[in-house]
């Protein structure tokens, strides 16, 4: 079979555990870019519930005609039928998505039922999804499955860039590993224009410059010598990040609420419910995430 060029700008965020900011990073990302003005996809290669951004909960984007494409239903469809992605359009100015969910648990079957016709080549089954619709858009971001050596290969066949996040456990590194081995796999095989960009650490404390440190060499000894570890921290503050996914806002836009927020004392007079209150510390997380999409940008144009 014939290997799919990626597109120039197609980046995947994704690691071989869960819990370590992968979905919400890609959220934020393909968000930001879009917030430039860049026309901009998101395609969730994920099982899970992610729905950072409220298309499900607050009926956000224009879902095209036909069957629901929502709850992983579409990108099902397009791979079984080998058909086009459908994607959710408008779910922020310039910002198209093709939702995970449930449904995408199935691929696993698929992909398994085709692998003796397809043999490798069955996980370029997305970047031929992919491909027709690819030059509409400046910008692609896919989350990957955590867990899933399938499907964590699907979004690497159809990637130029891999992103890869991590907190500083030992579960998390042991992640990394995961990604490594399929991330090899994929270069040596079915899409030889893969490349690492770069690592972070993710809800962790700046100021543990020690323990970021030996972080930084297990990501040398996993991911490679010439991984460049990126010195934005997004710290972990719980409650911003929280409150923030409720509303299907990102950080940015939940923090451009700070001026109009109710304030602790309305909520204790009951003229508020505590929901109405946005943390201060949303700030400093919404600047953190901004700094680590300009630091990803960044190494991916340093890279090519």
């Amino acid at each position: 079979m014939d290997i799919i060029e990626p597109h120039e700008n197609a980046v995947m965020i994704g690691t071989g555990k869960g819990g370590v900011g992968k979905s919400t990073i890609a959220a934020q990302k393909a968000a930001w870019h879009a917030a430039q003005g860049e026309r901009t996809l998101l395609i969730c290669v994920t099982s899970q519930d992610d729905d950072d951004l409220g298309i499900e909960r607050f009926d956000r984007g224009l879902r095209p005609d036909g069957p629901s494409v929502l709850n992983g239903e579409g990108l099902l469809r397009a791979i079984q039928e080998r058909t086009a992605l459908l994607p959710v359009r408008e779910v922020r100015p310039n910002l198209d998505v093709v939702p995970g969910g449930e449904a995408v648990g199935e691929l696993l079957t698929l992909l398994t039922a085709r692998m003796p016709l397809e043999g490798v080549f069955v996980v370029a089954s997305l970047a031929r999804a992919l491909a027709p619709i690819a030059p509409w858009y400046d910008r692609i971001v896919l989350d990957s499955a955590p867990e899933q050596d399938a499907l964590e290969q699907l979004a690497l066949a159809a990637a130029r860039w891999l992103f890869v996040p991590t907190r500083s456990d030992d579960t998390s590194i042991r992640g990394m590993r995961r990604i490594a081995r399929n991330y090899k796999l994929v270069r040596s095989q079915v899409n030889p224009q893969l490349q690492v960009a770069g690592a972070c650490l993710y809800g962790s404390n700046p100021s543990a410059t020690q323990l970021h440190e030996e972080v930084r060499q297990d990501v040398v000894k996993i991911l490679g010598a010439n991984t460049p570890m990126l010195s934005t921290v997004v710290g972990y503050r719980e409650m911003p990040a929280v409150n923030a996914r409720k509303k299907g806002l990102t950080f940015a836009e939940y923090a451009a609420l700070l001026p109009t927020s109710a304030k602790s004392y309305d909520v204790a007079a009951g003229r508020a419910q505590r929901a109405d209150v946005v943390p201060e510390s949303i700030k400093p997380l919404a600047e953190e995430m901004d700094r680590l999409n300009l630091e990803i940008d960044a190494h991916c144009r340093k890279a090519a």
